[in-house]
């Protein structure tokens, strides 16, 4: 696993970091939030668990650290994109 030192993303505490910029402490809170929204693909807890027990995952995080996202914006606080309007096509002479 790549290690530097630096600010973590997630404390602001100068510290070690792993590859995505985070402490061993936020890096732990991410993957449970990435769990608790269901995020199998990105979660490294779930890389290695069997798709069958997902769910069981999910709910022993919630039990031991409740459904309350520690790190990440819960999605319905998540700001929404601003849709951009469509451009006029301009003719090329």
């Amino acid at each position: 696993m790549l290690e530097f030192t630096g600010l973590c993303a997630g404390c602001d505490q100068w510290t070690t970091l792993d590859d995505v910029g985070l402490c061993d402490t936020c890096a732990a809170k991410f993957d449970r939030d990435l769990i608790r929204q269901r995020a199998w693909d990105y979660s490294a807890t779930a890389f290695g668990c069997d798709p069958k027990d997902y769910e069981a995952l999910r709910q022993a995080v919630i039990e031991q650290y409740g459904p309350a996202y520690e790190l990440l914006a819960p999605p319905e606080a998540q700001p929404t994109r601003p849709q951009n309007p469509p451009r006029k096509r301009q003719r090329r002479h």
